[in-house]
């Protein structure tokens, strides 16, 4: 079995918030991290998978952009202050919708590299272990 650490954005509430989001990109203490296992086999399917939902992802990036510029539906007062937080919750500010996708983004990527990096290292302990039969 190949093994992998996949990477979990992990943030907390407060003034640590921005931090964890900056080690979600690296990898590092606010980002947890669980290791897994696949079928070397079935790594190529794993990426595949992984780099579809990060397309996703960046679809739906676009859609809270769109959400962050739309104007309120009426001219009452109501509107305008639900329109505010709407935008409010589809930003990028830590909390935000767009945060949390860049986030996810991040940690879908860095598995990748991860999976990538155990694929090529057991494909190079399996074919050490072939020639060293061959001898």
């Amino acid at each position: 079995m190949l093994m992998f650490d996949a990477i979990v954005p992990v943030a907390t509430v407060g003034a640590a918030v921005g931090a964890a989001a900056g080690n979600v990109a690296a990898g590092a203490g606010g980002a947890g991290t669980t290791r897994f296992s696949v079928d070397p086999d079935q790594a190529q399917n794993m990426i595949k998978g992984l780099k579809d939902a990060v397309e996703k992802l960046v679809e739906l990036k676009e859609k809270s952009r769109q959400l962050q510029q739309s104007g309120a539906p009426g001219p009452d007062p109501y509107s305008g202050w639900s329109t505010l937080a709407m935008r409010q919750a589809a930003g990028d500010n830590a909390g935000g919708y767009g945060w949390a996708n860049e986030a996810a983004q991040d940690a879908l990527l860095k598995t990748i590299e991860n999976i990538e990096k155990a694929l090529a290292e057991y494909r190079g302990t399996d074919e050490a272990a072939k020639n060293a039969v061959k001898g």
